[in-house]
């Protein structure tokens, strides 16, 4: 291609100059760092959603007398309170560690009530304690 189409065909502006190169690859470099700095923010915000402010084991344990007891277990989305299938085995299993942490029931207990107690009512009510009264054999 001679040399007299080239300068024209850059006046026409069909051929990028280094000039206006260096200015397009500067704004892409420039979104770019937007973009870096979103993403790093919105691992934080997710990061948010999933520290656990929602703790699975929350219970109380209390020696009526030496042969009784009461114990609660605190539900919510993750240990729903079905008293069947696995939520209520691991209550059962924190059960039995709380009384061999307090020394009692060395021979067995039996698990005489079971009732669940909600301390609200409506959409927004999730969770309450399953308490369980006992006593040992």
């Amino acid at each position: 291609m001679p040399k007299n189409r080239i300068l024209s065909a850059t006046r026409r502006g069909m051929l990028a100059s280094g000039w206006r190169k260096r200015e397009e690859r500067h704004e892409l470099i420039k979104k770019s760092n937007q973009m870096r700095a979103l993403v790093p923010a919105c691992l934080i915000l997710l990061a948010g959603c999933i520290i656990d402010n929602d703790p699975v084991r929350v219970e109380n344990f209390t020696a009526d007398t030496p042969a009784t007891f009461t114990y609660d277990a605190w539900t919510n989305t993750v240990m729903t309170e079905n008293d069947d299938g696995a939520a209520e085995q691991i209550r059962r299993d924190w059960l039995a560690e709380a009384l061999t942490a307090h020394g009692m029931c060395a021979a067995g207990y039996v698990v005489e009530t079971r009732r669940f107690v909600q301390p609200w009512e409506g959409p927004f009510g999730n969770g309450g304690d399953i308490v369980y009264t006992g006593r040992c054999l």
